[in-house]
């Protein structure tokens, strides 16, 4: 009997596939049962192996599960690329991309979709919209990437629309990308109305079988368009003709948990690979990506204006250093809110702070309590009653007494998002308040049940964290009130400012897309900075140009590439020995990168671990080089020690 040696990618530190015997040869893409050690485990064949030296430990293939592969040459060669470029074994990866259910080794099930709706758009096309459209349309079956930059609801979702209308005609499918899954409800819905073909939806917050059956379902090509989040970029689709990116400057896109991917930068590598257009889109773009269309590479569309000639909503700064904020909004705040309420509209709360107060501490001596296992003050919650750090999750019974001076008065200090609700509660007894956090959204559709209301127009007040902040088309809200701007200046990392100016950007345009003129007001300390005044000019172009020049003084991204090497342990010290070391290999290869650190991390001891940082910057083929020099990174140990790799790291946290 012929015996055949076949390639497998399976999870673990593996930087290429493992060599197994099998009766039979195996497509590659087809899930096998395989083992692992004193495990059985589930891997993707990747060909046929050539025969090793030693066939003393080569182990046989126990099964194989599929009849035909369910893993695309596509979708291998974008795993490659992610797993060469951030350094990650391409087994983790590959099996990652996959939904649970089929990791796991279940069947294959049949796929299911959502038919669209196929009603005409609401309001007829703007010129800007309508150039766009033509322009990414003309680039059919080509690489080109382009940046949709547009105003806060000016129409960017209806130009997705039409360009999906376009794609499906030629027979050909659409991958759409959001942020967040509390934006996937309604970009689904815009998207379905107009939609003749069929869409179907995958991200973390459905069940496993139907996101497996979204899977099957565009892999397959029975899907015309897959909505999804980050994860849903790696999904096969045969006959894909257009990526769209929604909000690329989110930091979502960046994946947090085992490869550090950017879900953003792999569509970039998918559309490239795949010869296809992808479009870029955002009103407040990355400095990364805006740089790219100033230098031409990406081509820059413009959608200069809402549609209706609807107006951009009016911002003004409140100093609170005069108009004292009351429970946490100031007098014109309150009277802001009391209007819009008053005359049938619906208003925002924004706070980007979870819990009922940020501190709790005794007026008489000064303690404030601090966490258990982290740098960290935790926040007092009234829901749960605890005190709750929100970097480790240690909860804690709150204290009535000083455990320093024996003293009972213990002042909560500052707002959170649960003691905002209360506030506007006490204001406004008649009115629905909606608290949006992480704490009231932690079940499954929770999102989309607390904002319906909003949807249907009823008035209420929202109160809620940046998952408000973006994407969200309110047809009511006319008012927007921003409660502690101040705290997205102080940041001690690099990208700081450009992360609150989006916010800030984001937030704004929520309020006044129909109807009613919006406004928005910001209540600051420092009403003087420039970053202030330059947001108030509504001109993202003026506030990047300003931004990018500061980045060159100091050689920061995007006119440099960064990767963070973060090591951790229960101790300090070899935590440190060992940065030192890896910096000393840097230093050793004698190239022109820059090393920063060691240095303790910004909050050093997090989760009983200690935490510190080595920074390496230079040009993008350099810091390769040097990692794969240092390298492998994947699991990689020192003693107790243990290290993480982040290339292109979102922030420096």
């Amino acid at each position: 009997m012929s015996r055949f040696f076949i390639n497998v990618f399976v999870p673990g530190p593996f930087f290429g596939p493992l060599i197994y015997a099998s009766d039979a040869l195996i497509s590659a893409g087809v899930r096998v049962k395989v083992p692992l050690g004193s495990r059985e485990i589930v891997g993707i064949c990747a060909g046929e192996a050539n025969q090793p030296e030693t066939l003393e430990t080569i182990k046989s293939i126990i099964s194989v599960i599929d009849d035909e592969p369910i893993v695309s040459p596509q979708h291998l060669s974008l795993v490659d690329f992610a797993s060469d470029y951030y350094l990650a074994p391409p087994g983790d990866l590959l099996l990652s991309s996959l939904p649970t259910t089929l990791r796991k080794g279940k069947p294959i099930p049949k796929p299911t979709t959502e038919t669209g709706h196929n009603k005409p758009p609401a309001y007829s096309l703007t010129s800007d919209q309508q150039h766009a459209i033509e322009a990414v349309d003309q680039t059919a079956n080509q690489f080109q990437c382009f940046l949709l930059q547009g105003v806060t609801g000016s129409g960017k979702t209806q130009v997705f629309s039409a360009l999906i209308h376009r794609m499906i005609k030629r027979g050909q499918q659409v991958l759409l990308l959001v942020p967040e899954i509390g934006l996937v409800g309604q970009m689904v819905s815009r998207i379905r109305n107009q939609l003749d073909g069929e869409l179907c939806v995958s991200h973390s917050g459905i069940a496993n079988g139907a996101r497996t059956k979204a899977f099957v379902a565009s892999a397959r090509g029975v899907a015309d368009v897959l909505i999804g989040t980050r994860s849903a970029l790696f999904t096969p689709m045969p006959n894909l003709g257009l990526i769209l990116v929604d909000e690329e400057h989110d930091g979502a896109y960046k994946n947090q948990e085992g490869c550090r991917y950017s879900a953003r930068d792999l569509a970039i590598v998918r559309a490239k690979q795949t010869n296809i257009p992808i479009v870029l889109s955002s009103a407040t773009p990355s400095l990364e990506t805006w740089q790219q269309a100033e230098l031409g590479k990406y081509q820059r569309l413009c959608l200069l204006d809402r549609p209706g000639q609807q107006p951009q909503p009016t911002i003004r700064l409140i100093d609170v250093r005069y108009d004292k904020p009351k429970d946490g909004l100031s007098e014109a705040a309150q009277r802001a809110v009391r209007y819009a309420i008053d005359h049938g509209q619906q208003a925002l709360v924004f706070l980007n702070r979870r819990g009922y107060s940020p501190i709790l501490m005794c007026t008489d001596c000064g303690w404030i309590p601090g966490c258990k296992y982290c740098d960290a003050k935790p926040t007092l919650h009234r829901q749960p009653d605890s005190l709750w750090c929100h970097h480790c999750d240690h909860r804690q019974r709150p204290v009535s007494i000083c455990p320093e001076c024996a003293g009972h008065n213990l002042l909560a200090v500052g707002h959170g998002t649960e003691r905002l609700e209360e506030t506007l509660a006490k204001s406004f007894p008649e009115v629905p308040i909606i608290r949006v956090d992480r704490d009231t959204t932690a079940r499954r559709r929770a999102f989309d049940q607390l904002i319906q209301p909003v949807i249907d127009g009823q008035p209420c007040i929202l109160v809620g964290t940046q998952m408000l902040a973006k994407g969200h088309d309110f047809q009511k809200l006319s008012t927007v009130v921003i409660t502690d701007a101040d705290q997205g200046l102080s940041g001690a990392d690099f990208r700081s400012v450009e992360h609150f100016a989006q916010l800030l950007t984001q937030v704004a345009g929520r309020a006044g897309r129909h109807g009613a003129t919006g406004q928005v007001l910001i209540q600051t300390h420092r009403p003087d900075s420039e970053w202030f005044d330059k947001i108030l000019r509504q001109d993202y172009d003026h506030l990047a140009k300003a931004m990018l020049l500061e980045r060159q003084q100091f050689n920061w991204p995007p006119e440099s590439h960064i990767a963070l090497v973060t090591a951790r342990a229960s101790s300090p010290t070899p935590v440190f020995e060992a940065l030192e070391e890896i910096a000393d290999q840097i230093h050793a290869l004698d190239s022109p990168i820059r090393v920063l650190g060691p240095a303790p991390a910004p909050m050093e001891r997090r989760n009983r671990q200690y935490h510190g940082q080595l920074l390496i910057l230079g040009k993008r083929s350099l810091i390769q080089w040097v990692l794969k020099e240092t390298g492998p990174w994947a699991y990689k140990k020192r003693g107790k020690v243990m290290f993480q790799l982040d290339v292109d790291p979102w922030d420096l946290w």
